[in-house]
């Protein structure tokens, strides 16, 4: 032990180094970040953002128009990029160069942040956390909003939170505060949460429950406020400058804003903006089998910050350094919370995108990192006794549901011979009977199901005795008699999975959207080809995926309801209220095919069984572009109307 404490105190006492290794680290991440930004394909969302941001920065439409383009999502969501477009060109290039600026703002806020909070190796840590998780790095480097919200709100953070933030500062993090909810409104909780912060950070005193803390002396200058006394004025510069954007951006965009509200929020006096009444196509019927695994692969995706959190809350210190110190742990626990479960549900608990909870995890995990970072030194490895069951139950359960969420990984890992092996497998004392044998005669089941069954549970068994043996360990090493042992054992697990992010059973399975090779010249090839042939001034009916590739056309007319596609097709009779809203119909549908002058198909949708294959006799094929990336079915096929 001895040892251990003099190795850390060598550490300890370079703090250059720590620097040094962040900075290469931050260098590091640049790489990530640009390697897949050209490595991924474009999605729907990525497209939209651009687009819809080209389109409403280039005066074409507005956020919320009526018969404009679906504003499904808070204006600077679309706006943000579409300045930058209207800066650089408008192109997908654009789009992740963008994205990889965002994502290195972002970790550089997350590190001077936990630098100031936590010391200069624990921010080292925080980056070493970052670098190691290729899934978020892989949502970062797409010109989605995942990045440009975790970059909003890791800066407000870094303005906001402290006992000595100016009122600049705390103006400053208003506005990005209101910019972050402008972008993303289920961040709503951040600016009610934020504000009660800064004011309880402005008081002298704490509520009775919290034992007492020694008298802080006064530095810099400073001079303490009187116990029971209260600094308005730093929260009143915080709602200042949420005020500008939050409140600026309603005024700009009032009342259709109110449309995104009335979406979530359903109160009676919002009725004049509600959507209209239809049935969606898109309406998947998910089972509880996809949500649960959706909700772990969050944590497998997000571990170093989600089980970095619930380490922090099981080993919750006994005492604290200052009353700022414990004041940023409640918040940010109260924050990352607030963001977890609104999330979740907006996920989960809805049929629209079940699996877009590990993407929408990515906007607030630095949360969780910051978390950890303020209160790391401090963790107490020897908690009360229902903390530590409730700690030891609760990671064994973790470990089993990342294994459930991981049993497509572990079947490729594993070989598809291994399960047959392993039922096959005899059972000693029972007359050389197959093990799948014995359990079909102990509960008359088939030997499909037994098949199926070893699939989802196998790695479940293994990833439950791996928690087990960790913990083992750590008792064997502290000794039988240390009472810490259990928080040994939370703290190597925590960290080895930390460690080992980039492999497949964790992070490293995100790899839905990649190519081998560089997809952005592919994506930038096939739109010069689609200028060629089709000239400014036409109307295009678009039938594509990622609408990025319409970036290319900057002069013809489309229809903006196609723009989500199947998302914002309805079953419904009243086209004008479509319409206003910016959805479409089948009788909207067909009467855009009358009037365009070409069709813009891509062809994994041409080669589906769809109406649309027989409307195409009025058009002749006259370009098939290369695919635009290594996904031969993304080819672009253009029809134009005969003569």
């Amino acid at each position: 032990m001895l040892r251990l404490r003099t190795f850390s105190r060598s550490f300890s006492d370079r703090p250059l180094l720590a620097d040094l290794l962040s900075l290469a680290g931050l260098a590091y991440y640049v790489s990530m970040l640009w390697r897949y930004a050209h490595l991924q394909v474009s999605v729907l969302d990525e497209g939209l953002y651009l687009y819809k941001g080209w389109l409403f920065t280039s005066g074409r439409y507005t956020p919320f128009q009526d018969y404009g383009p679906w504003t499904n999502q808070m204006p600077l969501a679309f706006l943000i990029p579409g300045w930058v477009e209207q800066i650089f060109g408008p192109s997908l290039r654009t789009g992740r160069m963008m994205a990889v600026v965002l994502g290195v703002l972002m970790l550089f806020g997350l590190w001077l942040t936990a630098r100031r909070l936590g010391g200069r190796w624990i921010a080292a840590g925080i980056v070493a956390a970052v670098v190691l998780n290729p899934a978020a790095a892989r949502m970062y480097a797409m010109a989605a909003s995942q990045g440009l919200v975790a970059c909003l709100l890791a800066w407000t953070l870094f303005f906001s939170l402290g006992a000595d933030r100016k009122n600049w500062q705390l103006f400053v993090g208003g506005l990005l505060a209101g910019a972050a909810v402008m972008v993303r409104i289920n961040l709503l909780p951040l600016l009610p949460l934020l504000a009660l912060y800064v004011l309880w950070e402005g008081a002298s005193h704490l509520p009775g429950w919290i034992k007492p803390f020694k008298r802080e002396k006064p530095t810099n200058g400073q001079t303490l406020a009187k116990p029971g006394a209260t600094h308005w004025s730093p929260v009143l510069w915080l709602l200042g400058g949420m005020l500008v954007t939050f409140g600026g951006v309603h005024l700009l965009y009032w009342p259709n804003i109110l449309r995104l509200w009335a979406r979530w929020l359903p109160f009676p006096f919002l009725h004049p903006w509600f959507a209209p009444e239809t049935i969606p196509t898109w309406s998947p019927d998910n089972p509880i089998g996809f949500r649960v695994a959706s909700f772990f692969l969050a944590f497998r995706y997000h571990f170093a910050a989600l089980a970095g959190a619930l380490a922090t809350w099981i080993l919750w210190p006994k005492e604290w350094k200052s009353r700022s110190q414990f004041k940023f742990a409640v918040f940010l626990s109260v924050l990352l919370i607030a963001f977890f479960f609104l999330h979740a549900w907006a996920a989960l608990g809805n049929e629209y995108c079940v699996f877009c909870f590990p993407t929408y995890t990515s906007f607030y995990g630095g949360v969780g990192l910051l978390l950890i970072a303020v209160t790391l030194p401090a963790w107490n490895l020897n908690p009360p006794v229902w903390r530590k069951w409730l700690g030891g139950v609760s990671f064994l359960a973790l470990l089993a549901g990342m294994a459930y969420s991981a049993e497509g990984t572990a079947e490729s890992l594993l070989g598809e011979l291994f399960y047959k092996r392993l039922l096959a497998t005899p059972i000693p004392f029972w007359n050389g009977a197959q093990a799948w044998q014995v359990v079909s005669n102990k509960f008359r089941l088939e030997y499909e199901i037994i098949y199926a069954a070893t699939h989802a549970w196998f790695p479940v068994a293994v990833a439950v005795a791996f928690g087990l043996v960790v913990f083992a360990v750590a008792k064997l090493l502290a000794g039988r008699k240390n009472s810490a042992a259990l928080g040994v054992g939370l703290v190597a697990l925590t960290l080895m999975g930390s460690l080992f992010s980039p492999s497949p059973l964790l992070a490293g399975e995100y790899t839905s959207y990649d190519c081998q090779g560089d997809v952005i010249p592919g994506f930038e090839a096939a739109g010069a080809e689609l200028a060629k042939i089709i000239p400014a001034g036409s109307s295009v009916y678009w039938a594509g995926y990622s609408p990025v590739t319409l970036l290319s056309l900057p002069g013809v007319t489309i229809y903006p309801s196609q723009l989500h596609q199947t998302y914002s097709f309805r079953i419904a009779d009243d086209d004008k209220a479509l319409l206003k809203y910016g959805w479409w119909n089948q009788h909207l549908a067909e009467k855009w095919l009358n009037e365009a002058d070409f069709v813009l198909v891509e062809q994994r949708n041409l080669g589906q069984k769809t109406w649309l294959n027989d409307q195409l006799a009025n058009f002749e094929q006259v370009l098939v572009t290369e695919p635009q990336s290594c996904r031969m079915d993304s080819a672009l096929i253009v029809f134009r109307k005969k003569p």
